[in-house]
């Protein structure tokens, strides 16, 4: 099985070459110009990419996510959301590395199969880096007009959050 895994990308290359070879097509001028997409793609997506993860840096590092938590805090833990769960929710949107972080600690602290490890588990499982993805992917191809996409995915997000919060409650999972 492992000889079958280790093959794959060797054989795919060897059978795009053969395809490529009898088709009489020049195969390392299509793989260059392959390449030349993919820098230009790289160009292109750059800045959003540096601009949204100065930003995720800029709000953890400065304690502003804190500050932002204070009065929101008292409210989502009566509703039985444990207290470390509520900056995963805000950040899940944002960063996968940044929430990947919280998820760490969550289990450091209280352990995976903890209420607060179960629900971030299935945070991370079930959400998607939302606002970073709509702002990287139509960003890239230049799309303007993103409210729809990303009030459709943030919907989403709420909804995984939700679910994950009251199923674990009630014990189910």
């Amino acid at each position: 099985m492992n000889y079958i895994i280790i093959s794959i990308i060797p054989l795919m290359i060897l059978v795009i070459l053969i395809i490529g070879l009898n088709e009489k097509k020049d195969v390392f001028k299509l793989f260059i110009d392959g390449v030349k997409d993919g820098i230009k793609t790289v160009y292109n997506i750059f800045p959003f990419i540096l601009a949204i993860t100065v930003s995720i840096g800029l709000l953890n590092s400065s304690g502003a996510l804190d500050i932002l938590l204070i009065p929101i805090k008292p409210i989502l833990v009566k509703f039985g959301i444990p207290d470390n769960i509520i900056t995963l929710c805000i950040l899940r949107p944002l960063s996968g590395s940044a929430s990947t972080s919280v998820v760490l600690n969550i289990f450091k602290e209280s352990g995976p199969d903890s209420l607060s490890g179960k629900i971030a588990s299935i945070i991370m499982g079930g959400t998607e880096t939302t606002i970073y993805c709509t702002t990287i992917l139509l960003g890239a191809v230049k799309i303007k007009k993103m409210r729809g996409i990303l009030i459709a995915g943030l919907i989403a997000d709420s909804v995984a959050i939700i679910t994950s919060i009251i199923l674990v409650n009630m014990g189910i999972i």
